[in-house]
């Protein structure tokens, strides 16, 4: 894992930590210790506020390139999967 994450040092790339998902800028991974940065929002202030985080690298369970992606909550993922295959099988109805 450690020379994967090192691979993407300074990119963007989502991350699987324990059982959460981070939009991450890897910084340095060193010994099996991971460094990142990632940004969260602030609906009510509307304000972004930057965190950098050190976890294990034995702590994370998946790496992620693709970032376009609906959202990251498997409720909303899987509703909006559901109303597209609706779409689809409306169309083909047609």
């Amino acid at each position: 894992m450690k020379s994967i994450l090192q691979s993407y040092l300074e990119q963007e790339i989502w991350l699987l930590i324990r059982d959460k998902w981070y939009f991450a800028t890897i910084i340095n991974v060193c010994d099996d210790l991971l460094c990142f940065k990632h940004r969260t929002h602030n609906k009510d202030t509307e304000e972004d506020t930057l965190w950098e985080m050190v976890v294990k690298t034995s702590e994370v369970v998946a790496i992620d390139k693709v970032i376009s992606v609906m959202s990251r909550k498997p409720d909303v993922f899987m509703s909006r999967l559901l109303e597209t295959n609706r779409q689809n099988d409306n169309q083909q109805q047609d």
